[in-house]
């Protein structure tokens, strides 16, 4: 989305984290697969703080 405007380009850096494979329990019945990876940029982190500021207004 940003890599029209070269300028912003740092809103866009940002570390990923999280389970990098799924987990899976297989019990012959049923079988769970378990993930979860979080993104966090720095659009991201401007984002919520705006969201929290606005709704401390409302």
């Amino acid at each position: 989305m940003l890599g029209s405007v070269s300028w912003l380009w740092w809103l866009g850096y940002g570390q990923e984290f999280g389970l990098s494979s799924p987990l899976s329990l297989n019990l012959n019945i049923l079988s769970i697969t378990f993930g979860l990876t979080f993104k966090i940029s720095i659009a991201s982190i401007i984002g919520m703080a705006i969201a929290i500021f606005i709704y401390r207004k409302i």
